[in-house]
């Protein structure tokens, strides 16, 4: 998210660290010197979860909008006390979405660039060819375009679509002022469809999907917090804009969200902010005039791996992009 000059060899150093870390593999994906505190944002390969989150301490992040309820959800979060962060597409803008852009932010939320068209930026996920650099920067151009006016204390966020993210994206967006992004900011709860182990995606749930099965709001809800409860703390993966589209009473994301989070808040957990988590946190710039722990988490951070997350560390949140299992959206 943007440019900033950075003075001093300690935090020179400490972004090209960040810059550059890369790690080998899923299972090995530290990067030393990461989660230093540094002056300056750039793209990295080394991306960031939940791990330096303290236990029960959750993110929600909602993906794929705006849409047609994400102003419900948004002051509906508000009312809960609760600060979420919004990653969309600008495919999605319309006559309203500046509208709705305005209320997420007046309502404590945060507002991250989810590229253009949903497009994967490798062609992993979809099976497709490596888009060339035009294409890739074209997709965070275009949306940061609109996005830009909405984000505040220079905290720019970016969540690529499916995870997808390599080097040879990194090197593009590196010259352009794209670099100004702190990301990839992913995920720890909400990235597959897997019921038989307590896991769910919830585009997946409201449509036949992976399983060829449809899920109720309360059958999805309970995997999320059979997930979130095992896994302790993260980010949690959610796109406000679906439902199951045969039969829009059965509802969608936005009840789900309804139906769990005073489930969660009964057995104890607490809400963050996605830019609020130590280690994002410890690279972006300051927050002027709010509380930077959102209400929900602690600045202080917990930097253990919580038991059965994928691709944590103890190192906290800054990891590599993530494998095959990662991969979300429809």
């Amino acid at each position: 998210m943007r440019d900033r000059i950075i003075l001093g060899g300690v935090a020179l150093v400490a972004l090209v660290t960040l810059a550059h870390c890369k790690a080998k593999s899923h299972s090995d994906n530290t990067c030393e010197g990461a989660t230093a505190a540094t002056t300056g944002q750039a793209l990295t390969m080394a991306s960031f979860r939940g791990a330096s989150l303290p236990p029960k301490t959750i993110a929600l992040t909602f993906d794929d909008g705006p849409g047609d309820r994400t102003s419900e959800l948004s002051l509906w979060l508000k009312d809960q006390g609760i600060e979420a962060a919004f990653f969309v597409n600008g495919y999605r803008f319309d006559a309203q979405a500046p509208g709705i852009m305005q209320g997420l932010i007046d309502d404590g939320h945060i507002i991250g660039n989810h590229t253009e068209t949903h497009a994967s930026l490798t062609g992993e996920a979809t099976a497709t060819p490596h888009p060339d650099a035009a294409t890739v920067i074209k997709e965070l151009t275009d949306t940061d375009a609109k996005i830009a006016p909405f984000i505040k204390n220079d905290r720019w966020l970016f969540r690529p679509p499916f995870g997808d993210y390599d080097q040879q994206d990194n090197d593009w967006l590196d010259g352009t002022p794209m670099k100004k992004y702190i990301g990839p900011i992913l995920w720890d709860v909400g990235y597959k469809m897997d019921a038989a182990n307590g896991e769910a995606a919830d585009w997946d749930c409201w449509q036949d999907g992976s399983d060829a099965k449809r899920y109720s709001v309360t059958d999805c809800g309970d995997l999320y917090i059979t997930q979130i409860k095992h896994i302790s703390r993260g980010i949690v993966l959610m796109h406000d804009p679906y439902f199951n589209e045969l039969d829009p009473q059965l509802g969608g994301t936005v009840d789900m969200v309804k139906y769990i989070v005073p489930k969660l808040k009964a057995e104890g957990f607490t809400f963050i902010r996605v830019d609020k988590i130590p280690d994002i946190n410890a690279v972006l710039p300051p927050l002027q005039g709010s509380n930077p722990d959102g209400g929900g988490g602690s600045s202080s951070g917990d930097n253990n791996a919580a038991p059965g997350q994928n691709g944590s560390n103890n190192n906290g949140g800054a990891q590599n992009v993530g494998g095959t299992d990662d991969k979300p959206c429809p």
